[in-house]
């Protein structure tokens, strides 16, 4: 996906979190390991940490610092 900001190609991957950790992004396909959780590595800081185990798909700019997140909203 391009970034709609600056144009530049943005990375897939996968945002996830257990409720009792911080939430994290990662490139691919693949949930953040103990050693990116040990390291803080792709941890996301604003974020509300719910009681449930959840992953996201998202697509991160690295110029940027922005994520995208497609998503619907159930009315």
């Amino acid at each position: 996906m391009e970034c709609p900001y600056c144009n530049q190609e943005m990375q897939k991957g996968i945002i996830s979190g257990d409720g009792r950790s911080k939430v994290y992004w990662k490139a691919g396909g693949k949930k953040a390991n103990l050693m990116d959780k040990l390291s803080g590595r792709g941890k996301l800081e604003a974020v509300n940490y719910p009681l449930a185990d959840f992953t996201i798909e998202a697509d991160y700019c690295a110029a940027c610092k922005k994520i995208i997140i497609e998503t619907e909203i159930s009315e």
